[in-house]
């Protein structure tokens, strides 16, 4: 019996593939966890190519939907078997949907393909959290994790002579990160009870160490702050980083403001967080959102004639939701007269000229916004385990071989974390 782990872009922040293969009795059982796009402008950028005939996958496990970790599961062979949550799974089929009506038909046509894998109940598993599924003699349990996407999951892989935790993208300053350490003594070491051979895990913000970290709760209590004297706000934020969204749309509630999203896209998605994340929390439910269309005709009983949405949105004070595109612009535009202002809500990395990441497009659209009087508000929080949450994990898991950073430009940071050092000791940099 032999368990071999092969960590590939494991030192770079997107499209990291981990392979477990265990050979036993002569059968070979191989898993892959994630395979997904390298981010654009990230300092280190490979594409990790494996040979799909010579090293047949039997399932590929996804932690989570973003595109540098599930991002080119069209490549993967249709014999294989995809693991993902419930809500990853229609939140892409939402992306791909959305795509299929993209001018440009490689894009269209490629979003088509997408969607049939993704609604191929034949191909796909839905992992429910807490709940093995077994793989040939390997056993897989996926445990959800608070990330800024919903529905993210670290797996424990269990062979017959190892067992294996992979966290994926993780945190502890989300709604749901208190739950972390907790969920990790009970259901990950049944309270000492279960060893953990080798831990897996991200190391994103370790390179960023400087960075001062909000939790969530944080985030929100700023922004209703901050909305109470700008009732006029739009904001620059991931479709799908449901935490962050839920943070906004709450303090605009909070001040009597409705949201208002660009495109039919996103509000498809926040209905899909409504349905699903909302069943368990009313923290997500997204029900007093609009589409963007500021000269729609509205009509009520009480009127007595039609009122345009920018006319209720003056009057209420609004909370909209917008990209970074020239075609947004046409939205602020329509509302200077009230002196609105900007929430970006990204990494500022994107707005740095000294970053690989530096978008100069999103760069260029903010400071033309600041040209015209536009307050821009920085208000954001990462969607990574800080330096300080990595080593209360590594402590809490314990691992009694090995400890592999993946998802980091700075494996070495590993070395520096308030671990023992027989801990330090077992961290192996490929």
């Amino acid at each position: 019996m032999a368990t071999e782990i092969q960590i590939r872009q494991g030192n770079q922040i997107g499209g990291c593939v981990t392979i477990i293969t265990y050979t036993g009795d002569g059968v070979t059982t191989r898993i892959m966890i994630d395979y997904g796009m390298s981010l654009p402008g990230a300092e280190k950028k490979e594409e990790y190519k494996h040979d799909w005939e010579r090293e047949p996958v039997d399932a590929v496990l996804f932690t989570h939907y973003h595109g540098d970790h599930a991002g080119r599961f069209l490549e993967i062979p249709t014999k294989t078997r995809l693991y993902l949550g419930g809500a990853s799974r229609q939140v892409m089929i939402n992306i791909y949907q959305a795509l299929t009506r993209a001018r440009d038909q490689r894009t269209a046509s490629s979003a088509r393909e997408a969607l049939a894998v993704l609604r191929d109940d034949a191909r796909i598993v839905e992992v429910k959290r807490d709940t093995p599924m077994n793989i040939g003699p390997v056993t897989v349990t996926g445990y959800e994790v608070d990330h800024s996407a919903c529905d993210a999951y670290m797996y424990l892989i269990e062979t017959p002579d190892k067992t294996i935790l992979h966290t994926g993208d993780f945190r502890g300053h989300g709604y749901r990160g208190k739950a972390l350490l907790p969920m990790t003594n009970w259901y990950i070491r049944r309270n000492g009870r279960r060893e953990v051979d080798i831990l897996i895990t991200e190391g994103t913000m370790l390179n960023r160490r400087s960075e001062k970290v909000k939790t969530e709760a944080e985030l929100q209590a700023e922004a209703r702050e901050y909305f109470r004297e700008h009732n006029y706000a739009f904001l620059i934020c991931s479709s799908t980083n449901l935490d962050s969204l839920a943070s906004f749309y709450q303090a605009a509630r909070r001040n009597g403001m409705y949201l208002y999203i660009y495109n039919d896209y996103v509000c498809q998605q926040l209905r899909t967080f409504t349905e699903l994340a909302g069943a368990k929390t009313d923290l997500y439910r997204f029900e007093k959102a609009y589409v963007l269309r500021p000269d729609q005709e509205l009509h009520q009983k009480a009127w007595d004639k039609p009122r345009k949405q920018k006319d209720l949105m003056r009057e209420q004070g609004f909370l909209a939701l917008i990209k970074s595109e020239d075609f947004c612009e046409k939205f602020i535009n329509e509302f200077l007269d009230v002196k609105p202002v900007i929430v970006y809500s990204m990494w500022d990395g994107y707005l740095d000229p000294e970053k690989a990441a530096y978008i100069p497009q999103w760069d260029a659209f903010l400071k033309r916004q600041q040209a015209k009087g536009v307050e821009v508000k920085h208000l954001h929080t990462s969607g990574h385990a800080t330096a300080e949450q990595l080593a209360q994990l590594i402590r809490a898991v314990n691992p009694k071989e090995a400890i592999y950073p993946i998802h980091t430009e700075r494996a070495e940071g590993f070395g520096e974390l308030d671990i023992p050092q027989e801990l330090k000791e077992k961290i192996k940099v490929i």
